[in-house]
């Protein structure tokens, strides 16, 4: 559940991963056996069909909640049994667990952590037409679902059920734009307007804060598309689009901005120390994602004059692009011989408790019904994250989270984010370079599934 785009739009897809999400404490795994009376399906009328749940990254709030979706499940349907197992850690011990048990031919019935890799195995059974004749897709926004089938560049099928994503946003000090008489920056014209008056170095405020260190070039790559309206990565040639010149242009400007604009200690910042300078009133605006708002708050102490979220400003073409986060998805293992019996857990989830999930994880719900709950029309910057994803307006980018090395090309770019900081390299050929990376990436991908 991760990380991590909807229209979800992708529109919560993003809402998000969403890939996305957090990790859990080092407690043993623990599995709920809730009904003993178990058997394959399809073996009489008095036999219950048993179904395999792993969950990834549970902390003890989470086996709470996980055991009671399981437990109301299956007191709506005595007919199916579920054997829940969650697992505790970080995502890399929950992949290492299905990894294992897919070599050994003992995989569960359903997972909850997806990896691109999973459908380039074939591992993951294709939801397109449960979807199709399912009654409540209507409640499901059609950008999540975009954004999941946007995993899958050559087929364009579904493989997962979304049900959470984490908008990013942009963190704003309103009290300092009230101080300063200055608008909600909407554009990214304001926001570097904004930016600069709010910059008073003799009482060590900052208009911005940019996130130099570890994480740059991710955070970079979505303010670039932000800017420029782009949602293609790459063009029907397979030309990448990163480095075109309206990305140059916000690059020049946005990074241009560091050490005038911005403390000169954010070349190195990872989120920890950017966070900081948020919440300790060195910087009035930073980019991240909803997922830090509970941090917010703690260091607010709940005063929401101090602390507000935005949509990203608007991009030059006129509208709102948000990155196409991989959103958290329910995710039906192809080996699974019960999989109407998967079909119906899954649904009755998304449909029953996504709200409450989105509550305890910090995610926005892709479903419809879930987005008008109190705890997120009630609190300003959920809306704004709900707003966002919901909105037939916001336009989605659809990231190659496909690529096995998509990642390891982002940790490769950041040095040289920094450079074009120092002014020790240009914007166009830092991006020329990321787009070289990208379009090498992309042919040796398509090369080895060729056939396939």
């Amino acid at each position: 559940m991760k990380k991590k785009a909807w229209g979800l739009g992708m529109a919560m897809v993003m809402l998000t991963g969403i890939v996305l999400t957090g990790c859990g404490d080092n407690g043993s795994a623990s599995k709920d056996n809730a009904q003993s009376n178990s058997g394959a399906a399809g073996q009489g009328s008095d036999k219950k069909t048993t179904l395999e749940f792993w969950a990834a990254a549970i902390t003890p709030e989470r086996e709470a909640f996980w055991k009671g979706v399981v437990k109301d499940f299956m007191a709506k349907n005595p007919d199916i049994t579920v054997n829940y197992l969650g697992v505790p850690g970080d995502l890399n011990a929950y992949n290492q667990k299905v990894n294992v048990a897919l070599s050994a031919g003992e995989a569960p019935d359903m997972i909850n952590n997806f990896t691109s890799d999973l459908v380039a195995r074939g591992v993951l059974e294709p939801l397109d037409d449960y979807l199709a004749k399912w009654e409540g897709k209507d409640k499901i926004t059609p950008g999540s679902i975009a954004s999941m089938k946007s995993a899958d560049p050559k087929g364009g099928k579904l493989y997962g059920l979304p049900y959470g994503v984490q908008p990013w946003v942009m963190w704003i000090r309103p009290d300092w734009l009230k101080e300063a008489n200055l608008p909600m920056p909407g554009t990214w014209d304001q926001f570097l307007d904004d930016a600069q008056k709010l910059t008073d170095k003799s009482k060590g405020h900052y208009g911005y804060g940019i996130r130099g260190g570890a994480g740059s070039a991710n955070t970079l790559e979505m303010l670039m598309y932000s800017y420029s309206g782009i949602t293609n990565y790459f063009t029907k040639e397979g030309k990448a689009t990163i480095n075109d010149p309206l990305h140059a242009q916000f690059v020049e400007k946005y990074l241009g901005g560091y050490n005038v604009n911005t403390p000169e200690d954010d070349l190195n910042k990872g989120w920890t120390e950017l966070a900081a300078s948020f919440q300790s009133g060195k910087v009035g605006m930073i980019f991240h994602n909803l997922g830090s708002a509970s941090a917010h708050e703690k260091a607010f102490s709940g005063d929401l004059s101090k602390f507000t979220a935005a949509a990203f400003p608007k991009s030059v073409k006129g509208y709102n692009v948000h990155p196409g986060v991989t959103p958290s998805s329910m995710l039906m293992l192809k080996s699974s011989k019960n999989k109407e019996a998967v079909w119906k857990f899954m649904t009755y989830f998304v449909l029953n408790h996504n709200g409450a999930y989105g509550k305890l994880y910090g995610e926005i719900p892709p479903n419809l019904d879930a987005m008008k709950e109190d705890w997120i029309q009630k609190m300003p910057y959920m809306k704004t994250g709900a707003d966002l994803m919901a909105s037939a307006d916001t336009k989605f980018t659809d990231n190659p989270v496909y690529l096995p090395n998509y990642t390891s090309i982002q940790q490769t770019m950041e040095p040289m984010i920094q450079k074009v900081m120092a002014k020790k390299m240009s914007a166009k050929d830092m991006l020329d370079e990321w787009a070289k990376q990208l379009e090498k990436a992309k042919a040796d991908y398509e090369g080895s599934n060729k056939g396939k």
